[in-house]
């Protein structure tokens, strides 16, 4: 009985932090997948450093061995994916099959019985798109509303704030972008760059937001040519939808309304014929029309009583 293990790549950080980390699957030799995790084919400078939505795919590898001379052994393989991949990413798995795992919330392709021959090695491999990267264009947009943010601030008392959240913000996408660009940089230390950035890219729109809410304080709102460029107004609703929203809104209060309507309707019904039925039930008692009126005993109250002789 041999023991085969797999490198995956699950918890990439970035600076300072591990990339790799070792999972144990049965039948695997050791250590044996770590040269060919991420190797891309055809890996070219040109391809690292084209901004384009579109970059060179990446292929994800795992090497079975059976180190027995005369004994055919079969073994499960395995590659866990990456969790930024999806299956729309998946470009070739060959004989793998895809599956999703609940506890990574991750992707991953498998054959459950792979049958080696006496000292056979097979080399099973997925192509997946390279997603680990910030579009230039969304970098570029970043950068050109900074400086129409700091353009605002202009003559104003809260200038030198601007300036130093609007140097900080360039700083940051310089660094994202010089970063994405580094010919050196590994497979596996981009992905992790990339989870670095993302981080980043959150703060920066962060401190955007606090530019717009500062401008506030200088001359009002931003104009609307600012808020038409603004890459922050992406979350927001347009339009449409929000006239749609107030609409069903207004459906529904009404709606509702009727609905109290009808209920109190019927109950004012449903009370105005159980007051008729008590009515009928129970009639007011009237004296007969021959009955004889007599006085009381003791004659009429407040007579006095004739005198003794």
């Amino acid at each position: 009985m041999h023991r085969w293990s797999m490198w995956s790549i699950n918890k990439p950080l970035f600076r300072g932090h591990n990339i790799v980390s070792h999972r144990y699957f049965p039948y695997c030799v050791p250590g044996i997948v770590l040269a060919g995790v991420l190797a891309a084919p055809c890996d070219s400078g040109a391809a690292l450093a084209a901004a384009g939505p579109e970059r060179e795919p990446v292929t994800l590898a795992v090497v079975a061995v059976n180190p027995s001379a005369d004994k055919t052994q079969v073994v499960p393989v395995k590659i866990e994916l990456p969790q930024e991949v999806t299956p729309k990413d998946i470009l070739e798995t060959g004989e793998l099959k895809l599956e999703y795992n609940e506890d990574r919330k991750a992707y991953a392709v498998y054959k459950e019985a792979v049958a080696l021959a006496p000292k056979e090695t097979r080399v099973f491999q997925v192509v997946v798109r390279d997603v680990w990267f910030i579009p230039q264009g969304e970098l570029s947009a970043l950068r050109g509303y900074t400086s129409l943010l700091l353009g605002r601030f202009e003559k104003s008392e809260y200038f030198a704030t601007a300036k130093d959240l609007a140097d900080s913000v360039v700083k940051r996408l310089d660094e994202i972008q010089a970063t994405q660009n580094d010919e050196s940089l590994s497979r596996k230390s981009r992905i992790g760059a990339y989870r670095y950035h993302l981080q980043t890219l959150a703060a920066i729109k962060e401190d955007l937001a606090r530019m717009e809410k500062l401008l506030t304080f200088v001359g009002g709102p931003p104009v609307p040519e600012m808020l038409k460029e603004s890459p922050l107004k992406s979350d927001a609703p347009s339009q449409t939808t929000t006239w749609l929203v107030i609409f069903l809104i207004i459906i529904f209060v009404g709606f509702l309304a009727g609905q109290f309507f009808m209920t109190w309707h019927r109950r004012a019904q449903v009370t105005q014929d159980l007051a008729l039925v008590r009515q009928a039930a129970f009639p007011t008692s009237q004296r007969p029309p021959n009955q004889e009126q007599h006085p009381p005993a003791d004659g009429p109250r407040g007579a006095s009583s004739p005198p003794r002789a």
